[in-house]
C-alpha cells in the first residue's frame, strides 16, 4: 500500500483520475432514482422495462468507474484484468439473477425484502468492484517471497 501512496504522491495525473473516478461515484450514488429511460428517451415502455434500464445502467457506470479507479491506483494489468473479469460476471450472470428475483418476488418498488436489499448492495452497487482491492492487498501480504 505504501507503494501506491508514494507513486500517487508523484503523480498529480493518477489524482486526478481517483478524484474523478470517486467522483462519478458520487454522481451515479445522487442520481439513483433517476429514471434515465424516461429521460433519454421520453418513451412509455413499462414500469419493469424502466427498472431493468436503470438498474442496468447504474451497474455498468459503478463498475466501470471502480474498474477505472482499480486501474489507476494499481497500474498492474493482471489486476485490471481480474476487475474487468468480476465485472463481467456481475454484469451477465449477477444483475440478470438479480433482476429476475426481484421482478418476479417483488416487481419493481424501490423497497427490498431484507434478502434482496442484501443482494442489491452487493450487485447494483460497486461493492464486488470494491472488494478487489483488499483482496489484492490481502494477496500481496500473504504471498510468500519466492
Amino acid at each position: 500500500m505504501n507503494r501506491e501512496i508514494e507513486q500517487l504522491k508523484q503523480s498529480p495525473k493518477r489524482i486526478t483520475f481517483l478524484v474523478l473516478g470517486v467522483a462519478g461515484l458520487a454522481f451515479v450514488y445522487l442520481f439513483q432514482r433517476t429514471d434515465a429511460l424516461g429521460w433519454l428517451c421520453q418513451c412509455h415502455a413499462g414500469a419493469n422495462v424502466h427498472f431493468i434500464f436503470n438498474r442496468s445502467l447504474r451497474l455498468v457506470l459503478n463498475d466501470l468507474l471502480m474498474l477505472g479507479i482499480i486501474h489507476v491506483w494499481f497500474q498492474n494489468a493482471s489486476v485490471t484484468k481480474l476487475a474487468f473479469w468480476v465485472q463481467l460476471v456481475d454484469m451477465f450472470l449477477l444483475l440478470p439473477l438479480y433482476l429476475i428475483l426481484k421482478l418476479s418476488l417483488e416487481g419493481d418498488s424501490e423497497i427490498s425484502s431484507p434478502l434482496l436489499s442484501q443482494l442489491h448492495r452487493l450487485i447494483v452497487n460497486p461493492t464486488l468492484m470494491i472488494l478487489i482491492i483488499p483482496a489484492v492487498y490481502f494477496q500481496r501480504f500473504t504471498k510468500q517471497p519466492e
